[in-house]
């Protein structure tokens, strides 16, 4: 039998942690799509210990080559700079930040710095901030992704031992 990489086959010894931790990025997308728009999540649900943004960090950690900080900053940096220019009322320049986070995760994926499943859940989050109906919800969802990714970055440190 030939295998399409060198060697032997690997051994997965993971025992199915790695289909279980996706199926929790599956999880949380499946939520998303029932919701109009990222405001109308719950943010307990997304930053309690075992919420959304936990489980998601110990997936991010735990893929077999894992996700460096650098990467998560990234999204944080421009989160952070999106949610002050929305709190100013600055729409355009706020997801002018958020269309920026789209080519990072293209990037990070393609180069393998981050898996394939959260940046596909990246972008539908991203999809969830900028398609809200009215200035109120889109306020709300700047907001709560700030939440979000605050907690999903607090998480994943705790988990990275720094």
């Amino acid at each position: 039998m030939r295998y399409p990489y060198k060697g032997k086959p690997k051994n997965n010894s993971d025992g199915g942690q790695k289909r279980k931790d996706a199926s929790e990025i599956r999880n949380f997308e499946n939520y998303l799509r029932r919701l109009e728009c990222f405001s109308d999540t719950d943010l307990r649900e997304l930053v309690k210990p075992q919420g959304y943004a936990d489980r998601l960090a110990s997936f991010l950690k735990n893929h077999t080559k894992g996700i460096k900080t650098t990467q998560l900053r990234k999204f944080f940096n421009e989160i952070k700079s999106a949610t002050q220019k929305a709190k100013s009322g600055n729409w355009d320049e706020a997801k002018a930040n958020l269309w920026r986070i789209y080519p990072i995760i293209a990037y990070s994926v393609a180069r393998d710095l981050m898996p394939k499943e959260f940046g596909e859940m990246m972008n539908l989050v991203l999809e969830k901030v900028e398609n809200c109906p009215n200035e109120e919800k889109l306020k709300n969802s700047f907001d709560r992704l700030n939440d979000f990714i605050t907690a999903l970055y607090a998480y994943f440190r705790k988990y990275a031992g720094g």
